[in-house]
């Protein structure tokens, strides 16, 4: 199994994962992310789950390691591995949901 069908094998089979209770943003991904359970709104977990399945891959190195989609945003627009369109599986997706400069969400292609 090459590298990237192992990211996406990992990702997938934590499909269906929720922060519990709901809207408390306690789950897995921050708890391994930030090294204690954590919870509240200062503690989005997008990117730390695409974090935490790039880390299981042993693909950590290709990655900047944030919590912060904007953070990994402009980090891969200075190495200009920043793109908008000709998407491959194992991408990471970054979405602006509105006019702000910021990148809202995240997951893998």
């Amino acid at each position: 199994m090459g590298q990237v069908e192992r990211l996406l094998e990992i990702a997938k089979s934590d499909v269906g994962v929720k922060e519990s209770p709901p809207n408390s943003n306690r789950c897995k991904f921050n708890t391994w992310y930030y090294g204690k359970e954590v919870s509240g709104s200062a503690y989005p977990w997008c990117m730390a789950a695409v974090q935490y399945w790039f880390n299981q891959a042993g693909l950590s190195s290709l990655i900047m390691r944030t919590a912060s989609c904007t953070a990994l945003m402009n980090w891969a627009k200075q190495r200009k591995q920043f793109v908008t369109s000709g998407y491959r599986p194992g991408d990471v997706a970054l979405y602006q949901f509105d006019s702000d400069p910021e990148s809202e969400h995240t997951g893998i292609i």
